[in-house]
This record gives structure tokens, C-alpha cells and sequence, in this order.
């Protein structure tokens, strides 16, 4: 009885043995069956997405622009306005009127990095995303797929540069091909390829990466969409193109010729300057010889 309950014993420590054994040779295959899995899944992701927000706000310096010529009634309500930017603004807005920035000065930027003479600038916060538990990094934005056409607007309101601004982001000039985005942050960086020191790290649960964009042209409205390259945490490298939603993104430029230009100067106090009246102006010359 005692040999039987004995083998009995043993019999079972080895069928417990041998599952452990099984458990042991077969953990390791089947944790990396399900890793690859889990892998293949969150490859299936998309690396990362996108969002938009155009800056509407109320610049220092700015050119409002209409699609059509004021008329005498609502010229004179507009020249009627004196000392108030803003009321400016407001009057033109309800009118259609849409706000268009100076390009950011960088007086740190090298000689030739870039020529913001002349242009109108836009601005837009964009937002990226990345649901993949894996680490990305974007390594570089380049605009592609810039399709340009002329300037919708016939009136121009105009107030002059009174200082200078820039704002701390990635400038893109849409009026070069292949132009490498350069960083607008104040300091030694400023002027520089965006993407030659710096990646946005995205996934694995990284808090999303914001960047402030600003893209200027120069007598042509422009549609664009930028190509955005990546490298995965396998060293593998891909490519995401970015927009506003399913729509391209938009610079708008304010045109050379305008059927109405005006400008406000407050140099020797509230002036209002109509290039109609006055074309040989040096504000008049100086809007046509810098958008040439």
C-alpha cells in the first residue's frame, strides 16, 4: 500500500514537473506570439493625425483685405474713424473683412535665411496626435502640394508696421520650392533649419506636441498641405500628409494692385491715405515695389 501511495506521489510531482516544464518552454514563444500581435496592431494605427486652428486674433500690425471695393458711404464711415485700430477692424469685419499679418521679423536670423519683403503671413496652430503605444519621432515638415493662384480681395486697408514682432514657432516661406522650415524662436536657433536640432516625440503616451505655424506668400494666395516624415521606434521610416481636416491649408496674400488701397498713418497723428488720390505716395510706391 505504501509503494503504490508512494509511486502515486511521485507519479503526480512529475506530471506537475512536466506541466511546469511545458509552462516554462512554451511562456516565453507565446508572451513574443502575443507581443507581435500586439505590435501588428498598433502599427495598424495611424502614426499620428492632426489638427487646426487658424489665428483670428487682432495682430499689432495688419492688413485687412475685402473681395469687393468699398462704396462712397461706406468709405466715408471708414475714414470717419480716427484713433481706434480696433474700430477699424470691427467695421471692416462686419463688412467680410479678413485680417492679414506682417511676417515675423528675426533679427537673429543669418543673412538670406529668409526675405519676408512684401508678403502677407499667416498663422495657425496645429496639433498632432499619436494613439500608438509605441515612440515616434517627427524628424522633418516639409510643404508640399503648393498650388497658388491670385488674390481674391479688391480692397486693402493698411496699418503700417509701428515695431516689430515674431512669434516662437516653425515659419514657412511658400514662395521657394523646397524651402526647409526655419524655427522663429528668439536666440541662436532662430533663423535655422526647424528640424536640423530638434524631433517631435509623439506615442507611447506622450502629451501631444503643439507647434506654432507660420506660412507667408507674396501676391499669390496659396493651397498647401505639409509632409510630415517620421521614424518609429523599429527605426522604420514613414510619411503623413497634414491639412486643415480634408481641406489643404490656405496663406492668403493681399494683391498688388488693389482696386482700393488705404493706409493709416500715425507717425504725425491720424492719417487716412487713399493711393487713388495720392498714387505717387512713398507708402503707395513702396506696396507695389515690394510685391514685385
Amino acid at each position: 500500500m505504501g509503494i503504490v501511495l508512494g509511486a502515486a506521489v511521485v507519479g503526480g510531482l512529475c506530471g506537475l514537473l512536466a506541466g511546469f516544464v511545458f509552462e516554462t518552454e512554451t511562456a516565453k514563444p507565446r508572451v513574443k506570439a502575443e507581443q507581435e500581435a500586439e505590435d501588428a496592431l498598433d502599427a495598424e494605427e495611424d502614426p499620428f493625425t492632426s489638427t487646426v486652428d487658424y489665428d483670428y486674433s487682432m495682430p499689432e500690425n495688419w492688413k485687412i483685405v475685402l473681395d469687393r471695393p468699398l462704396t462712397d458711404n461706406e468709405q466715408d464711415r471708414l475714414t470717419s474713424i480716427h484713433g481706434d485700430l480696433i474700430q477699424v477692424w470691427d467695421y471692416m469685419h462686419s463688412l467680410g473683412g479678413r485680417v492679414l499679418r506682417y511676417p515675423s521679423v528675426l533679427q537673429q536670423a543669418p543673412p538670406g535665411a529668409y526675405d519676408p519683403t512684401g508678403a502677407d503671413s499667416t498663422i495657425f496652430n496645429m496639433n498632432l496626435f499619436s494613439n500608438r503605444k509605441s515612440n515616434l519621432s517627427i524628424v522633418d515638415m516639409r510643404a508640399a502640394d503648393v498650388t497658388c493662384r491670385e488674390p481674391t480681395a479688391r480692397t486693402v486697408v493698411v496699418a503700417p508696421p509701428q515695431g516689430e514682432a515674431s512669434y516662437t514657432g516653425i515659419l514657412y516661406d511658400l514662395t521657394k520650392k523646397n524651402f526647409a522650415p526655419i524655427a522663429t524662436d528668439e536666440g541662436s536657433n532662430q533663423g535655422q533649419p526647424y528640424f536640423s536640432r530638434r524631433k517631435i516625440d509623439l506615442g507611447n503616451s506622450e502629451s501631444p506636441g503643439g507647434l506654432h505655424v507660420e506660412a507667408y506668400v507674396r501676391d499669390k494666395t496659396c493651397e498647401w498641405k505639409i509632409k510630415a516624415k517620421y521614424r518609429d521606434a523599429n527605426q522604420k521610416s514613414g510619411e503623413v500628409t497634414l491639412q486643415d481636416g480634408t481641406k489643404p491649408l490656405v496663406a492668403e496674400a493681399a494683391p498688388t494692385n488693389p482696386e482700393q488701397l488705404w493706409f493709416i498713418t500715425v507717425t504725425n497723428g491720424w492719417l487716412w491715405l487713399d493711393c487713388r488720390k495720392v498714387p505717387e505716395d512713398p507708402y503707395c510706391l513702396s506696396w507695389r515695389a515690394d510685391k514685385q
